[in-house]
């Protein structure tokens, strides 16, 4: 039954929101059905819990949950260990956002966006009526098939199937609309909706990609959420709210900014210095590198899309009736899950390699590769084995993502389906000998990109390390109280961060690997003898991936605080009374 739950879970989930009846189901069913399906998604994806991450995301997360109407049921928020970058909610208050999410968010605006517009959904009670027309259609399906009626049953679900995504979209936009105001009443910028959409609005799907999409496109979204009056600002009283939800967060630069209506969530990129020509060669076999590798991976993103989209049809031709079928079924679930996590690694790490040498890079052009002990140097040949490695991950993705959509295609084919008692035996073994092979290949992808990603997030460790230490010199007391209260705030502890260290990069690696671990400072100084922090996170049991993205959101709530008041300085901000830039 365990492995049966993601596929009903499914089923419930990807039919058609609609509501049955008009009171809906009671508290305590939605809670029990909630318990349900949020067991099922830990089991097969996992849970993040370190308190890195976890304490940001339930921190952020209360403040939005606080301004929802609905006093029933409270959002509970989990991480999900998965690189795929989503959020959803579940019946009873069930909040989960990726940890491929979370790579994918610049700011704490961001993250109080999108977890307020999963707050949007409970407060609805958009998760329920999901429930409640899935149910009918579900029962409606099994019983036509149960009587011989396979065609009705597959035109009732297609049916089904457009009326659910038309509502979903509908929901979409009532939560992104709920989200703005939970966001902005919680002390949260309501830009963070836009830049999290233009963040993961790059590339553009295929028309088929769009139209089963339960989420409307990045552009409309946007372009909705421009329009709403909390964004577009033009009253001076949303001005200085917002303004005052920054300055109670410990950014005052950025609370001048707002003031004025310009964006403080925009910050120009760094500005590189020339690389000499032995970096301009490294840097220019890295990127060839990296481009081969994700034209390599188009086989797979091809077979992946197929197979998402077969997921998505499933349903049209279920066969619930037959345990075979709903256990060969729950098993491509799986196994296209997978895929789709390590895809999304894969890439990843190919994507954003260039951008972390550069960061490191830059500090031997200036020469001062000596700012982290010439951690920047090693981190440069990290970066550089991130991407060999992670290309041993492509042919063996690739031939699991065919695979895994082979198989479900075949059991999407309901003509193909065993009638009375001659069932065929022989093709459910061979539809399981096909899992089994993707299995085995997804595993050997799993390796070389879990390696690379290892490796990747060591050498961003030591990147944002160095800048850290640049950003907050030793002998400027008003950036080094700006870095001890943004790093209190962020890591959830306080007090002597500097003993026996100096630079702020490596006593920020320390404080982040003693908030992960539990450990006292002097428990991790010991044995160390030296060793670079980046590289006594592995020894101590920390995450290197995670502490990665907490210095980078603590790099760059630097940068822009930083930058705002120099700005504010060196020019002053002319009065803009039509909206932000």
């Amino acid at each position: 039954m365990r492995q049966l739950l993601p596929l009903l879970v499914f089923a419930l989930l990807t039919l058609l929101p609609g509501p049955v009846c008009a009171d809906g189901l009671e508290t305590a069913t939605e809670k029990a059905v909630g318990r349900v399906a949020s067991r099922a998604l830990m089991d097969a994806s996992g849970v993040d819990t370190d308190p890195l991450l976890q304490d940001w995301v339930k921190r952020i997360g209360a403040k939005v949950a606080a301004r929802s109407p609905r006093k029933d049921i409270r959002p509970e928020f989990t991480i999900l260990g998965t690189g795929v970058a989503n959020a959803f909610t579940l019946p009873g208050g069930g909040v989960f956002v990726t940890r491929g999410l979370l790579d994918s968010v610049d700011s704490d605006d961001e993250l109080a966006a999108v977890l307020a517009h999963e707050t949007g959904h409970v407060a609805k009670k958009h998760a329920i009526q999901q429930i409640e027309g899935n149910l009918l259609f579900v029962v409606a399906g099994l019983t036509l098939r149960r009587t011989g009626n396979e065609d009705a049953a597959a035109a009732a679900s297609v049916y089904n199937l457009f009326r659910a995504l038309n509502k979903s979209r509908e929901m979409e936009a009532q939560a992104d609309e709920e989200g703005i105001a939970f966001a902005y009443e919680a002390g949260y910028d309501p830009h963070g909706l836009i830049e999290f959409f233009n963040g993961i609005a790059g590339g553009r799907p295929s028309f088929l990609d769009t139209y089963l999409a339960t989420h409307p496109a990045p552009s409309k979204r946007i372009e909705a959420a421009r329009a709403n009056p909390l964004v577009t600002e033009t009253d001076a009283a949303i001005r200085e709210t917002v303004a005052k939800g920054y300055a109670e967060r410990g950014f005052p630069n950025l609370a001048q900014l707002v003031r004025r209506s310009q964006n403080p969530l925009q910050i120009p990129p760094p500005d590189y210095p020339p690389l000499d020509s032995a970096l301009r060669a490294e840097r220019s076999d890295l990127v060839q590198q990296a481009s081969e590798g994700r034209r390599a991976l188009v086989p797979a993103f091809k077979a992946r899309r197929v197979g998402i989209t077969l997921q998505q049809l499933l349903l049209i031709n279920s066969n619930l009736g037959d345990l075979r079928w709903a256990y060969l079924a729950s098993r491509a679930y799986m196994v296209q899950s997978q895929v789709d996590d390590l895809y999304a690694r894969t890439l990843r790490v190919m994507r954003t390699a260039p951008d972390a040498y550069d960061g490191l890079a830059a500090y031997a052009s200036l020469g001062m590769d000596d700012l982290t002990g010439r951690d920047t140097a090693r981190g440069r040949s990290e970066v550089r084995q991130s991407v060999t490695r992670v290309r041993g991950a492509v042919k063996p993705l690739g031939r699991a993502s065919a695979a895994a959509a082979a198989v479900l295609a075949d059991l999407n084919n309901h003509y193909l389906r065993p009638r009375g008692n001659s069932e065929p035996w022989l093709r459910y073994s061979a539809l399981e000998g096909t899992l089994r092979y993707a299995e085995s290949e997804l595993g050997r992808a799993d390796k070389a990109s879990g390696q690379a990603w290892r490796l990747l997030s060591v050498a961003q460790v030591r990147r944002y390390e160095a800048r850290l230490s640049e950003l907050v010199p030793v002998d400027d007391p008003q950036r080094r109280a700006l870095w001890q209260r943004l790093m209190t705030d962020r890591f959830g502890i306080s007090g002597a961060f500097e003993a026996g260290e100096t630079k702020t990069g490596a006593v920020t690696v320390r404080a982040a690997l003693s908030r992960e671990t539990s450990q006292s400072t002097d428990a991790l100084d010991r044995d160390r003898a030296g060793t670079p922090w980046a590289d006594w996170i592995a020894p101590q049991n920390g995450i290197p991936e995670n502490i990665a993205t907490a210095m980078r959101l603590l790099t760059l709530d630097l940068e822009r605080e930083t930058a705002a008041g120099e700005r504010i300085k060196r020019t002053g901000i002319p009065m803009i009374l039509s909206g932000r830039n």
